[in-house]
């Protein structure tokens, strides 16, 4: 039976540490069979166990098939959550150097690629350059982006699918 402490704060490290020895190598292989890379499934695993911290959530005993199925539930939310992200990065990361995602464009100069990312950014329309400059540069999300520029997340998201076939057709990709 779950339940959320309040103040006891000895019992609750107890309890984390009960499942950190029951349950970390069954989140870290949950979180590896969504993720497949080493690092990212010790990062979900981190992930999981700080957000059960700052939960306060406790079982009476650790070992309660509720509390596995709790505790595997929050592994996998951490897992995906870490996937998205790691997948939005790698999204990001093409329009900040072309070459990253084996693509070229056709105007390369002696200066490099960074020449190449400000003339196709000059090719888009500054309502979808301001959303790719935003999640691209600046870094942020996609309702950070919403909220500088004025518009919806879903005008946000339709901008940068638009902006990225531009530039695919742009590179004749």
């Amino acid at each position: 039976m779950r339940r959320q402490l309040a103040q006891d704060g000895k019992a609750l490290t107890d309890f984390m540490e009960n499942c950190y020895r029951l349950y970390e190598q069954k989140m870290y292989q949950a979180a590896y069979r969504i993720l497949q890379d080493v690092g990212w499934a010790e990062d979900a695993v981190q992930d999981a166990f700080l957000k059960l911290m700052k939960g306060r959530v406790y079982f009476e005993d650790a070992g309660s098939e509720d509390c596995k199925k709790y505790i595997i539930t929050v592994i996998r939310h951490s897992a995906i959550d870490i996937y998205h992200k790691k997948k939005r990065e790698q999204e990001l990361l093409c329009f900040c150097d072309v070459s990253l995602c084996g693509e070229r464009a056709d105007i390369r100069d002696e200066r490099g690629g960074e020449a190449d990312v400000k003339e196709m950014m000059k090719a888009l329309s500054p309502r979808y350059s301001d959303v790719v400059y935003c999640l691209t540069v600046k870094k942020l999300s996609m309702r950070e982006t919403a909220g500088e520029l004025g518009i919806s997340e879903a005008n946000v998201r339709k901008r940068f699918e638009r902006a990225k076939k531009m530039l695919k057709r742009y590179m004749g990709a």
